[in-house]
């Protein structure tokens, strides 16, 4: 199992639209897009059966991304704990996300879902991840992104006018 980086850190919010006007009106943090989320793969990631979220992903450079969430419904009252303004959850970028599933699930991590792979169109499109709880119950969002392919005939670095 390895970890590549951070993906993203989200933060759980009260009001989305206030909370647009402080990222993005007053800090200047770009929009990557805004939305509402609702269906099984979303309640598969979360844990929580008929939930609806609206989101907003913020950019913050470097591939990294801000994510917004306000948790507007879920159908039976059942929350996995992050419904709750400034609660949040951590983003982290990996390989092999069944690799890093089955290793978890060895070792007796709490794993609030299979790798789920989100088909909606957008910045996520194509990404699969799953959630898992840290020993104090710290949501950890674990995500693979699509492998981006390099055009044929081109290698990393050649004839961009990169020094080897």
């Amino acid at each position: 199992m390895r970890i590549l980086g951070l993906d993203h850190v989200s933060v759980t919010t009260s009001d989305i639209a206030r909370s647009l006007a402080f990222y993005r009106d007053l800090l200047g943090l770009p929009v990557r897009g805004i939305g509402e989320l609702t269906g099984d793969e979303v309640d598969r990631i979360t844990g929580t059966p008929g939930v609806r979220l609206l989101s907003a992903d913020l950019d913050l450079g470097r591939g990294q991304v801000l994510e917004l969430l306000e948790y507007v419904g879920a159908a039976d009252g059942v929350a996995l704990g992050l419904e709750h303004p400034g609660a949040g959850h951590i983003g982290l970028l990996v390989e092999d996300l069944d690799d890093v599933h089955g290793s978890l699930v060895a070792a007796g991590v709490t794993v609030k879902s299979a790798p789920v792979g989100l088909t909606e169109p957008g910045d996520w499109h194509g990404v699969r991840c799953m959630t898992v709880l840290d020993p104090d119950g710290v949501a950890v969002e674990l995500v693979e992104r699509p492998k981006r392919r390099e055009p044929a005939g081109i290698e990393a670095g050649a004839d961009r006018g990169l020094d080897a």
